[in-house]
């Protein structure tokens, strides 16, 4: 048996206490000191989600001034490195991207694959534990297509609004729902986008909301639909996402990295950033814990898969922290620790 102590993140909550983890699963979660040297402190917790990512891209060299549409645009740089490069350099690209997400405490991505049903295959067969929304390459609605993405993907997400017809993108929504699978888009990242067709479409969630209005926002939350935030990459372009509006207008917000050729899979120094532009638009940054932990579990498993609890497999994460606390895990540079004891069964 082994122990784990410090803040734990349970299903009901942070306690101050310890784990018990016996033949690959939690056995106790109980609070006070641990009785035994622990094998390792800090806060512990699941593993993260990143809420957002390009893993493939990361080979991407990017010259200098590149505007938004000129680099991730449809027909920009990125999209015609990822045409061109060969699948052993696009595999070797994603292998790299989850091994450093994994020492960084994350323990899936949410990856909006390009290419295809061919390109979510070689994820899946890369990095079987991502969580993969594919991407059509028709510009015309073809659903044994989304069927053949879907054997392999999780659901699909796409571009904004505004790269496609929207009929095309109602299309792809209509039927990914009627599966009973995940849709997600890209919304308003560059320039503001008409929020009423974007949630026409019955998102699971949306990506960056970076040049949203305060009323967009507050249909949002309305609709209770999540925005996955990427304040480093939006900020690489010169963007500023509006997170003191969110926390007012009590949105669920997520925090993704985005691509891996503009930010490495670090969600500690996503949060950083986020608390940072939060601080500089007046916002509070109390929901931090819930934005960077959370609700990027409460989208793949529910409300019950947030925290730790006794019978679930013993795959946690360790951060150091200065004081036990949420803000003191942000202020440390401490290395964090991923423990995957499921392999010792």
């Amino acid at each position: 048996m082994e122990c784990f102590s410090g803040t734990v993140i349970t299903s009901d909550g942070p306690v101050y206490g310890y784990v018990l983890i016996e033949n690959g699963s939690v056995r106790e979660i109980r609070e006070g000191p641990c009785p035994e040297t622990p094998t390792s402190e800090g806060i512990v917790m699941p593993p993260l989600v990143n809420g957002h990512s390009h893993c493939a891209d990361c080979g991407v060299k990017i010259p200098n001034n590149m505007n938004l549409d000129g680099l991730v645009g449809p027909g920009g740089l990125k999209h015609d490195y990822l045409s061109k490069a060969s699948k052993e350099t696009l595999s070797e690209n994603m292998r790299r991207y989850s091994e450093i997400s994994h020492t960084n405490g994350i323990g899936t991505f949410i990856d909006f694959r390009e290419g295809g049903a061919e390109g979510c295959r070689l994820l899946r067969e890369t990095v079987p534990g991502a969580f993969i929304m594919g991407r059509p390459v028709s510009d015309m609605f073809d659903p044994n297509e989304i069927d053949g993405i879907l054997e392999t993907a999780d659901g699909i997400g796409l571009s904004g609004i505004g790269d496609m017809p929207y009929a095309y993108i109602e299309s792809v929504a209509d039927y990914v729902r009627s599966k009973g699978r995940m849709f997600a888009i890209h919304a308003s990242e560059g320039k503001r986008e008409d929020i009423d067709r974007i949630l026409a479409l019955s998102p699971s969630f949306v990506v960056h909301m970076a040049s949203a209005t305060k009323k967009d926002l507050v249909r949002c939350a309305d609709e209770n639909v999540p925005i996955v935030v990427c304040p480093r990459s939006n900020r690489f372009f010169g963007l500023t996402p509006p997170l003191a509006l969110m926390e007012e207008c009590n949105n669920e917000t997520i925090l993704g990295t985005d691509n891996a050729m503009l930010c490495s899979p670090d969600l500690r120094e996503e949060a950083r950033e986020y608390v940072s532009v939060l601080k500089s638009q007046g916002g509070t940054g109390e929901r931090i814990w819930d934005t960077l932990v959370a609700n990027g579990r409460k989208i793949l498993y529910h409300e019950r898969g947030i925290g730790l609890h006794p019978g679930i497999d013993a795959d946690i994460t360790i951060f150091p922290s200065d004081d036990g606390s949420v803000r003191g895990m942000l202020g440390s540079n401490g290395r964090i620790m991923r423990f995957n004891m499921t392999r010792r069964r």
